[in-house]
């Protein structure tokens, strides 16, 4: 019996495990709780204590497990804090318990309700793909644990020593595995998600490093800009991929005021912001969709291709515009969204030849703080002879692209922190002295201009088939206002040498297969729809009626549609069958045949009542109750024994025996 208990305590520890770790793949978990429950139940799977010290240790637990509940209360009625974290882990602290104590506990049952507890919660958070991993190995080891969790309790019942696992009893574990995991995709696949875009417990919002915030500043000094390769869009094309997918602008949030240091957004601006039939109208009839899967930043921006012309939410989010042109969201979830934007700038003759009209407000966009004289002179001595608002924008964007060099390294002091010192001493530096000196100049010459920023370019994803946006992208760039045309993108950063290009430490081929992975479970299962429902079973009658309408070689048509939803019915169905049948777990044998046989037929001659009794007893009430018959019923058991749990087949001689004793005891009985 050891050997049975042993296996069988192994397979309800991997159900623990694989809980363990389906939550840790979605809610997550305190660092100490998890890392001691891991070493527990990894310990159980290898070493059981003795009957003795099982019950010294009860007196560990207890203590411990009461300090848990007291600590869940007080979250609960007076510290108000998430009583997630102090439940998890007494839900923890018992399954470590049960699964130490000794083989003879008889506990299977509260560890297999324990693990599919752990289970069962990492499903109302956001689990990962390792909820997928951990679902599979915990369905393998409950349709292992369970059937050989009953074997153990009946031998233990009818005292049988050692009832043997053979490959049928495996094989049909097997196939339930199998079953329960087909049973699991028709269910996902017939009840969409009712929560999509829910975050995890502990979640944290993601920042950039020096890039995109709720301000842009230029006051940090003595260190570097360090790469982030954190993802923070994940953009898909359904319209197809665009030939400057890496030249793209993910537009974030507009800054108008500068006081020197840094770029914030003013209290109250007036609209300033284009109609949308200006872009429409002028920019060109080229529409850009971009499919965008956001992580939550600390700054709640939907960002998308400048301009934005419509904008489709599809997690639980509220977009909305503001008075100055930039797009924000409420909502605490993961934006999911599709944004429409023109692809492309008005022409060069266009803005050169733009007409007077709407300004916005000139005390934003014209604004600025003290600063040295010299710069106002250096931007008219660049757009000197310049006769119109483009070729001045143009003439100071080119100055800085080609004059001025790239670094992610950070001016050494404070002193050296300013627009002044990279403009006529540094001369180099990273994307926000780029796009402020550029504002900077162009609001000197009387030309609005504000500062923006969000994330340029990114990484194609060639196996999820999208565009990876990470930390590293981060990038700001500058704004210009043209009447009748709205706000213009230009970017003062010498290309080539932007934050983004600093991108490709993280796509090392492992981590762009784990993240498209991730990206098509997010996508397919996390936020499966009731649309995307929709859209898959179109799919598929679409397949089934090119099917049905494409004559095979024969000229016979295929099965129409419910033709193949029975069929599928039926394999499925046949499946469960063939795994949950009478007799499924060993099949219904020669010897099991003749041997239930003779049980009904004691049964019927009043020999046995309807309760369960052993092959040796039924013999013996046989031998008391009805003499003629005990020995030929002794031998049928003695041979049905020897191959149920001797795993001794029978030879033909035997098999012969077999029979010829099956009918002299029925007889016998009546």
């Amino acid at each position: 019996m050891s050997d049975l208990a042993r296996a069988h305590r192994r397979l309800a520890v991997a159900m623990g495990l694989a809980g363990l770790v389906a939550f840790a793949g979605g809610a997550g978990f305190e660092p100490l709780s998890a890392t001691l429950a891991g070493v527990a139940l990894i310990t159980a799977f290898f070493w059981h204590p003795d009957p003795r010290l099982s019950a010294r240790m009860e007196k560990l637990w207890g203590p411990l497990a009461i300090v848990l509940v007291l600590r869940a209360l007080a979250h609960v009625f007076l510290l108000g804090g998430d009583v997630v974290v102090p439940v998890v882990d007494l839900l923890l602290l018992l399954l470590a318990a049960e699964s130490l104590r000794s083989l003879d506990a008889g506990n299977d049952v509260r560890i297999y309700a324990l693990a599919f507890a752990l289970l069962l919660a990492a499903t109302a958070y956001r689990p990962g793909l390792l909820f997928a991993v951990a679902f599979v190995v915990f369905v393998v080891a409950a349709s292992l644990a369970l059937p050989l969790g009953l074997l153990r309790r009946k031998a233990l019942r009818f005292g049988v020593r050692d009832p043997g696992m053979d490959r049928p009893f495996l094989g049909t574990a097997a196939r339930l595995a199998g079953v329960t995991l087909a049973v699991a995709a028709l269910v996902f696949v017939a009840f969409p998600r009712v929560s999509r875009g829910w975050a995890g417990r502990g979640e944290t919002l993601a920042t950039s490093v020096a890039g995109f915030a709720d301000q842009i500043s230029l006051g940090e000094h003595g260190s570097r800009i360090h790469s982030n390769p954190e993802i923070v869009l994940r953009v898909e094309f359904p319209d197809g991929v665009p030939d400057d997918l890496y030249s793209l602008h993910w537009r974030g949030r507009s800054y108008d005021r500068f006081d020197g240091v840094r770029w914030t957004r003013s209290q109250g601006v007036r609209p300033s912001t284009a109609p949308v039939e200006w872009y429409r109208d002028r920019w060109g009839t080229d529409v850009l969709t971009q499919r965008i899967y956001g992580a939550p930043l600390d700054v709640r921006v939907l960002f998308a291709v400048h301009p934005l012309v419509g904008v489709e939410a599809e997690s639980p989010i509220q977009p909305m515009f503001d008075n100055v042109g930039d797009f924000l969201y409420w909502g605490g979830a993961a934006p999911i969204y599709t944004a429409r934007s023109l692809s492309g700038p008005p022409p060069a003759d266009s803005l050169r030849s733009a007409r007077p009209g709407f300004m916005p407000d000139r005390t934003r966009y014209l604004q600025l703080p003290r600063l040295p004289d010299r710069i106002g002179a250096l931007a008219d001595s660049i757009t000197q002879g310049l006769d119109n608002r483009y070729d001045r924008v143009v003439a100071v964007e080119r100055w800085l692209r080609t004059e001025f060099g790239y670094t992610r390294e950070l001016p050494r002091t404070a002193g050296e922190a300013s627009l002044d010192h990279f403009l006529f001493e540094r001369r180099q530096g990273h994307c926000e002295y780029f796009s402020s000196a550029m504002v900077v100049m162009l609001r000197s010459l009387g030309i609005h201009a504000r500062n923006v920023n969000g994330f340029l370019g990114g990484r194609w994803n060639e196996f999820g088939r999208y565009l990876a946006v990470t930390q590293n992208e981060a990038h700001s760039w500058v704004e210009v206002w043209f009447p009748n045309y709205g706000w213009v993108t230009f970017d003062p950063t010498p290309g080539g040498s932007s934050e983004g290009s600093a991108s490709g430490e993280w796509m090392w081929p492992g981590r762009v297969f784990l993240d498209g992975l991730q990206h098509r479970w997010s996508k397919w299962v996390l936020d499966y729809s009731a649309d995307d429902q929709v859209n898959l079973l179109d799919r598929f009658g679409q397949w089934m009626d090119e099917r049905s309408a494409a004559p095979d070689d024969g000229g016979s048509r295929g099965l129409p549609n419910w033709g193949w939803a029975l069929l599928l019915l039926a394999v499925v169905g046949g499946a469960g069958w063939f795994t949950l049948r009478p007799g499924g777990v060993r099949g219904t044998t020669p010897e099991s045949a003749a041997y239930l046989a003779l049980l009904r037929s004691a049964r019927r001659a009043g020999v046995v009542d309807a309760h369960a009794v052993t092959p040796l007893r039924l013999v013996d009430r046989i031998r008391d109750a009805a003499p003629p018959a005990a020995p030929a019923a002794g031998r049928l058991v003695e041979l049905y024994v020897r191959t149920r749990f001797g795993g001794r087949p029978l030879d033909r001689s035997e098999s012969r025996e077999l029979r010829d004793a099956l009918a002299t005891a029925r007889r016998a009985l009546g």
